[in-house]
């Protein structure tokens, strides 16, 4: 199916009554499980594809090509429509993120996250104005033809907790 269907299968499903229920799939055999499932749409999970590597999540170890080819074969193998999670957008600018959602819709994702972290461990979250500015060129970037979800984590008692908008 070609990605602009997708596009429209994936926003139909976010705007339907009853919700969408879109579980992450870790490798091939899990996306092929979960679309046997009934499952209409799939995730990649950023923490479970870099786990199958041997890799830390949200340290910039997974290069944006191999989370693409990764998303893209979930993609061919089950004909599901695929959200992205794309960590930070692989980039340190809002034209990094911008490049990043063109190579999704190129790929043939269906929809992308976007998160505030940095992957450095130090700062692990952008500044807000930052984070925004991000988003807001993933956004402009997509025309239409990817779904972007704005992520954000803040710190609760030392821990991470995420939460998407």
């Amino acid at each position: 199916m070609p990605g602009s269907e997708l596009y429209e299968k994936f926003m139909a499903l976010h705007t339907r009554d009853g919700g969408l229920v879109m579980p992450n799939a870790w490798d091939g055999l899990s996306a092929l499980m979960l679309a046997d499932a009934g499952f209409e749409a799939i995730g990649t999970s950023s923490a479970a594809f870099a786990s199958t590597l041997g890799r830390l999540d949200g340290r910039h170890q997974v290069a944006r090509e191999e989370h693409l080819e990764h998303a893209r074969l979930l993609g061919r193998l089950t004909g599901l429509p695929v959200n992205g999670d794309f960590e930070d957008g692989y980039g340190d600018t809002p034209e990094d993120v911008a490049a990043t959602v063109e190579a999704a819709v190129e790929f043939g994702l269906a929809g992308i996250g976007i998160e505030d972290t940095s992957g450095d461990p130090d700062h692990p979250i952008r500044d807000f104005d930052e984070a925004v500015n991000r988003v807001r060129s993933a956004v402009e970037a997509a025309k239409g033809r990817i779904v972007v979800t704005g992520r954000t984590f803040e710190r609760i008692s030392g821990v991470l907790a995420c939460g998407e908008n």
